[in-house]
């Protein structure tokens, strides 16, 4: 009998020490999706390739993204997130593919030292108004190979959003205004003072008007990627955004910003974009919605010595066409990048739970390029500022609250820019089926 009550003690002990551990704890929420994707791409080289000029490359894949999140609420105004991650291509199976990556792991601390101020610090996403400069650390675009990202063939379509940063959110109804520092590259860590970090600094102010459903936001960015033997380069970014309603269902966007800094040890920069669009939702039974708008992204000529003026593409989020996202996948390119982009858009719902949509661009270079460095070979260009055009299908399905089923086709028709010898039509099929939980 003395064991039995001296166990029933240690285990109370325990017990009691035990429950602090949990009694803050107000609310626990796991939440996730899978989302499996078939994919087909052809001629996404245009014709030219490593295997010679006319040559074709067609890939069919499928790829799987798998999420799971945990949102805990801890005191008052303390919460945590933290989510994991894992992409990859079927029956490619490595350690690298079949491991799980941490894509969220931040604090939030609600009313920090006084009401208004917020602080969230760790692994978090972190957009400004439409991706145009912040929104994705690998870009949505990019060819470069990250931890995240390399272990799929088709990088443009990862899922990972997410900076090591710490932001202060200051709310001030209705203008609410964010400070951040975000980690991209620590260098080399233990080595002594190397100074070879690259940061993102930036703040912005975001403001809602009473009327026309309308806000504006204000940002500075600046990117600085230090060197130890060379030249800092520096990217800093000025930016207005807004948009507002005039008229019920029509909506109005605009944004403009420039970038100026260090390109080189010997040359500045100087580059500038800007987005106009516009919106209407139609009143009619299928709900339909039509939009046109207008992309500019400045761009460097062949053989220029003086300010750089190709717009650097930073971490941006957003993509003008399926297909031509990736074949154009680098600065001063014709995508994000020295480009003039015309696209319209248009989607209806002929019955519940389904929405048609069709997406037209039409490209053309800011500046005439002598060639493209493409991620299969070199595509020759020629006098010509004609880029080309695409139009993208899609067809989405909500099967049930939880389920929902995709059908992409996307057409990308080569224009005068491009040489007789790499000028056939890329196309991409992409099917997908998005489970959330």
């Amino acid at each position: 009998m003395s064991r039995f009550l001296k166990l029933m003690s240690i285990l109370a002990i325990v017990a009691l020490i035990a429950v602090p551990a949990f009694a803050e704890v107000q609310n626990v929420k796991v939440s996730g999706d899978i989302d499996s994707k078939m994919i087909t791409r052809d001629n996404y080289n245009l014709g030219s390739g490593i295997a010679g000029n006319g040559s074709d490359d067609t890939d069919k894949w499928f790829m799987s993204t798998t999420r799971v999140q945990v949102d805990a609420d801890l005191t008052d105004n303390v919460s945590t997130s933290v989510r994991l991650l894992n992409e990859r291509d079927w029956n490619v199976e490595t350690n690298a593919t079949t491991d799980i990556d941490l894509d969220l792991a931040y604090v939030k601390l609600k009313e920090m030292f006084y009401a208004p101020l917020t602080m969230t610090i760790g692994r978090q996403n972190i957009r400004l108004g439409s991706g145009l400069v912040v929104g994705d650390p690998d870009t949505n675009d990019t060819s470069a190979i990250s931890a995240a990202s390399g272990t799929i063939t088709a990088q443009d379509l990862s899922a990972r959003k997410s900076f090591d940063a710490v932001r202060a959110t200051l709310d001030y109804n209705p203008l609410v205004v964010d400070l951040f520092m975000a980690v991209i590259n620590p260098g080399t860590i233990g080595s002594g003072n190397t100074n070879n970090d690259t940061n993102l600094y930036g703040v912005n102010a975001a403001y809602k008007f009473d009327k026309y459903n309308s806000e504006a936001e204000a940002y500075i960015v600046s990117n600085r990627a230090r060197s130890a033997t060379t030249k800092s380069i520096t990217t800093d970014v000025y930016g207005v955004r807004g948009s507002l309603e005039p008229i019920s269902k029509l909506v109005l966007n605009g944004e403009f910003a420039a970038q100026r800094g260090t390109f080189s040890a010997t040359q500045d920069r100087s580059a500038w974009a800007a987005d106009a669009a516009a919106s209407y939702a139609i009143d009619y039974k299928w709900s339909p919605k039509v939009g046109v708008g207008y992309v500019y992204r400045s761009g460097d000529k062949a053989g220029n010595t003086g300010d750089y003026k190709a717009w650097n593409t930073m971490y941006e989020d957003q993509t003008h066409g399926i297909v031509a996202n990736q074949i154009f996948n680098d600065n001063n390119e014709g995508g994000d990048s020295n480009s003039e982009i015309i696209t319209a858009n248009a989607s209806i719902n002929p019955i519940q739970d389904l929405t048609v949509a069709v997406d037209y661009y039409n490209f053309a270079l800011a500046e005439k390029l002598t060639n493209l460095s493409t991620m299969n070979g070199t595509i020759i260009m020629t006098d010509k500022k004609t880029l080309g055009q695409e139009v993208d299908l899609s067809l989405g399905y909500d099967y049930t609250e939880d389920v929902k089923l995709g059908l992409t086709a996307g057409f990308f028709l080569p224009g005068d820019a491009f040489s007789n010898v790499n000028d056939s039509a890329a196309s991409t099929v992409m099917a997908d089926v998005k489970v959330s939980f």
